[in-house]
């Protein structure tokens, strides 16, 4: 079965939301991702930067934990609203 796309191919609606959080924050994303593993995230080298570019998906249980991270909720990182 073919992975779900957005309108401009990319593999998850919250990259960009991730991206904007991970520098208002001023982390690199070697740092986040340091982060996320503190919180239980297991994953590889490289990951955040997947996630920011749209060439990964993001499961639901990475979603809660950055969404715990930033302190924001699930639908502003799919949305981009509060």
């Amino acid at each position: 079965m073919p992975h779900l796309r957005t309108k401009d191919g990319k593999r998850n609606l919250s990259g960009p939301r991730v991206r904007f959080l991970r520098e208002k924050a001023g982390l690199s994303q070697e740092q986040l991702m340091a982060q996320l593993q503190l919180l239980g995230m297991d994953a590889e080298r490289g990951v955040i930067k997947r996630i920011e570019n749209g060439s990964r998906s993001v499961s639901d249980l990475e979603l809660r934990l950055l969404s715990q991270f930033f302190h924001v909720s699930y639908q502003y990182l799919i949305d981009g609203e509060e």
